[in-house]
């Protein structure tokens, strides 16, 4: 592997640390947060879900942070078809592969493509943490 792979796997690989920190303090954050089950139940619910909407709106945000940081750097790679590398097109970048496993119509090539891939890993594990979380608390809610 070069340098360039080398530093920018790195990268994914600390996104994906950090993630873990950040979403499980968020989780607690929203436990918290929410009202009590038994006086609001849906607003509990309700509370949960954006919540969860602003964590993850949130992680994909650091990560195009990160993805501009890194193709800022030369050797890194690029992004194909983006209009000019605007701070809208990584966000659209990052927050589609976080979604939907890096499908999306803008192209990544060259070592990039590893960070892009600790990305889309590491939505797919946070989506799959909260949505086990907010059943959780629908179990709560509703448990009589």
């Amino acid at each position: 592997m070069t340098s360039n792979e080398l530093t920018v796997l790195a990268a994914g690989i600390g996104l994906i640390f950090a993630y873990g920190v950040i979403h499980l303090a968020g989780l607690e954050l929203i436990r918290r947060a929410k009202p009590q089950q038994d006086r609001h139940r849906y607003l509990g619910l309700l509370t949960t879900f954006w919540g969860l909407v602003i964590l993850h709106l949130l992680e994909i945000a650091l990560a195009a942070g990160v993805l501009a940081l890194l193709l800022g750097q030369a050797g890194n790679g690029v992004l194909l078809q983006a209009s000019a590398e605007t701070t809208a097109d990584y966000l659209y970048f990052a927050g589609v592969s976080f979604a939907t496993l890096g499908y999306t119509q803008i192209e990544a090539h060259g070592p990039i493509r590893l960070f892009v891939m600790a990305l889309s890993l590491g939505g797919f594990m946070l989506i799959t943490w909260s949505a086990t979380f907010i059943y959780t608390i629908w179990g709560e809610s509703f448990r009589e």
